[in-house]
């Protein structure tokens, strides 16, 4: 699930790294940190495009099918801070190093796989994976690099990404039409094998911090109780379980995120999420857009390509090309959006950003049995790529600007791990939708689009409560 969207919450990451001076080996740590970190944004591309094929193989249930996306985003927003962490103890090239082993087992093990636990198991550790992958990559692009080269070196990355976000369900669409979903799973192997190979003999070893505190506690809780929210959402949407069942299990989150919160407040500044990262209102009302909008985002992500293969009959090459205007414009669009930020604050791009992509939401309503792409998909594709693209430049920037240096990265950091909580709280929340097929899919598909576009209007209010910048001073004030 993880897309080129996300992009933007990681390169702001690396942004607030600390930079040093090029070494001569600049050219050879960018690719070993592209090589890496884009194995990352092909994972979940594939699944969204493959999901169809799996549940059909294996049939499997809709809360089956759910948990085969969740069960890489749990680790990935529970552990990404803690991968970082990791990094700054071990050594980044040594988490490196064994987030990409790690990818690479699990992606023979999902591949192999015969039956739906086995692919569960496989899929969390692709996302343990890749919550080490991804800070330990992003710091060793920023530490290869001076700042002045900095700026390019992220943008070749961003650029990575993006082809390997388009590129991949694509051709984990050509091989579903011509071969099985277990295919898709195993030709991202190779590619892990040859990652590996890339940064053992491109990255070397930095100092590390024996000191830099670990906060395992908090990971721990955080797994925890997404895991608890996960279920309970599922189980009352999809009528596994009675209303007890869901309540009980949303009232173990809650307990769990509360005790979350009390270690954290007893830590202070040693904590993984530090108490004062969450002082300034723009701060909370940025993370509660991003809930927000990354939900809406998410559900057209996995519901689309599966509304067109089991609901329109469409080939999964067609829906494996689906989005790849979407990643094309969000490349080239959400750079401008910095002009518009400088010419009209950063609170209206977000907002018209969050409108535009509920009215993308609408427009998905024309998708219906006898949909064709041009006519009835790409409108809805294209809202909803402007809409992202106009919110996602602002919305990073202001991550890093609403709390002081120290914080940065951290506050960049909890940003993206919660557009994953939002990814896989939509994802909960799908219910008996993925189950479903023909007239009845998309029925419920119209339903799930309405749900998101109010998420939109959530988003859009949220952007309204953040604070304005302070008033500039005229000269003789007082």
């Amino acid at each position: 699930m993880t897309s080129i969207t996300q992009v933007c919450c990681e390169l702001e990451m690396a942004k607030s790294a600390p930079s040093c001076g090029d070494n001569g080996r600049s050219g050879t740590l960018l690719a070993a940190s592209c090589c890496g970190c884009c194995l990352v944004f092909i994972s979940g591309a594939v699944v969204s495009v493959a999901l169809a094929a799996i549940g059909r193989d294996l049939t499997l249930g809709s809360d089956q099918l759910q948990w085969i996306i969740n069960a890489e985003l749990l680790p990935l927003a529970a552990f990404t801070l803690l991968g970082g962490a990791l990094g700054d103890r071990y050594g980044h090239r040594r988490m490196f190093l064994i987030g990409i082993a790690l990818f690479g087992v699990a992606s023979l093990g999902c591949a192999v796989s015969v039956n739906w636990a086995q692919l569960v198991c496989g899929r969390f550790v692709q996302g343990v994976g890749e919550a080490l992958i991804l800070p330990a990559g992003l710091t060793i692009l920023s530490g290869g690099f001076s700042p002045e080269r900095k700026g390019a070196a992220v943008g070749i990355w961003s650029a990575s990404a993006a082809v390997a976000s388009a590129i991949a369900p694509a051709v984990a669409g050509l091989i579903l039409d011509h071969g099985s979903w277990q295919a898709t799973f195993l030709m991202q192997v190779p590619l892990a094998f040859l990652a590996f190979i890339a940064a053992s003999v491109w990255v070397r070893g930095v100092p590390q911090d024996a000191g830099a505190p670990i906060d395992v506690p908090a990971a721990v809780l955080s797994i925890l109780g997404l895991t608890a929210l996960g279920w309970s959402l599922m189980s009352f949407t999809n009528r596994t379980g009675n209303a007890l069942h869901s309540l009980t299990g949303m009232l173990v989150a809650a307990a769990l995120f509360f005790g979350l919160v009390l270690i954290e407040l007893r830590k202070k500044e040693r904590a993984m999420l530090p108490p004062a990262l969450f002082a300034a209102r723009t701060v909370i009302s940025l993370n509660v857009f991003t809930l927000a909008l990354y939900g809406a985002f998410a559900a057209n992500l996995t519901l689309i390509p599966f509304v067109m293969i089991k609901g329109a009959s469409l080939s999964a090459l067609v829906a494996g090309l689906a989005f790849i205007p979407l990643q094309i414009l969000i490349t080239v669009v959400s750079p401008m959006a910095s002009i518009l930020c400088s010419r009209f604050g950063r609170r209206l791009p977000l907002v018209a950003g969050a409108v535009m992509t509920g009215l993308g939401c609408v427009a998905a309503l024309r998708i219906g049995v006898d949909a064709q792409y041009w006519r009835d998909i790409f409108p809805a594709v294209l809202l909803i790529a402007l809409g992202m693209s106009l919110a996602l430049a602002p919305m990073t920037t202001l991550v890093l600007t609403s709390v002081d240096a120290n914080h940065a990265a951290t506050a960049s950091g909890f940003n993206s791990a919660v557009s994953r909580a939002g990814s896989l709280a939509a994802v909960a929340l799908l219910g008996s939708i993925l189950q479903q097929s023909g007239a009845e899919l998309i029925g419920g598909f119209h339903e799930a689009m309405l749900v998101s576009a109010a998420a939109c209007i959530v988003a859009a209010l949220a952007a309204f409560s953040i604070a304005p910048p302070p008033e500039p001073h005229a000269i003789g004030d007082f």
